[in-house]
């Protein structure tokens, strides 16, 4: 977390090699980013799961379809299969009625709910979540924060990037930035703790 212009969502970019890596070292799932070829990107993109604030769901697909695309896109290629990670995706997220809708159909709370389940139903070792509840009311929020934590107790690793204290507040840890730099690592802060932590030189920001 961080104020705006911290350099949250181009450290996720950079450790999901969209933006090269120019200074240090990294290692993401075993890619060497310092170093990584061109054609390895697509082998490590394919084991990431990213969530964006803007759901990119295609709006002329239905939520099934929405889903399976993807899944025809990562080699399941047996129709029942895939309608069983479907019909099991979004009942993890709680739209098992919805699969007919159409994007523009659903909330904003449920289109994220969608581009969760897309990115869930496929077991991701990772899941990157740039600002994931940025579009959403409270409540919807809170609901896509309960099924990222859902996920981290299965067993996932949930790097999220927010500038909502009291979203960052429901991580483990939280890494506080400031003009790309990391200034505080923080174990299982308060979401006040978070705010002041931002706050403080918010005129450098």
């Amino acid at each position: 977390t961080g104020p705006v212009g911290s350099g949250k969502s181009t450290l996720l970019k950079t450790i999901s090699a969209e933006v090269p890596l120019t200074q240090g070292s990294a290692h993401v799932l075993g890619f060497d980013l310092t170093h990584i070829k061109s054609k390895d990107l697509p082998k490590l993109r394919r084991r990431l799961g990213i969530v964006f604030q803007n759901f990119q769901l295609l709006p002329d697909l239905t939520v099934q379809d929405n889903l399976d695309i993807v899944l025809r896109a990562f080699g399941v290629s047996r129709s029942s299969e895939r309608s069983s990670r479907i019909e099991e995706a979004l009942r993890d997220v709680g739209l098992e009625t919805k699969s007919y809708k159409y994007p523009h159909e659903l909330s904003g709370g449920e289109q994220q709910r969608v581009a969760l389940g897309r990115v869930l139903y496929r077991r991701p070792p990772v899941v990157f979540a740039d600002e994931p509840t940025g579009a959403l009311d409270e409540r919807s929020g809170a609901v896509v924060i309960e099924l990222l934590a859902r996920a981290a107790r299965a067993g996932t690793s949930v790097l999220m990037v927010t500038h909502d204290p009291a979203v960052a507040a429901a991580a483990q840890e939280v890494l506080v930035l400031r003009d790309g730099v990391i200034e505080e690592r923080l174990s299982r802060p308060t979401a006040a703790r978070i705010s002041h932590l931002t706050a403080r030189g918010g005129e450098r920001a």
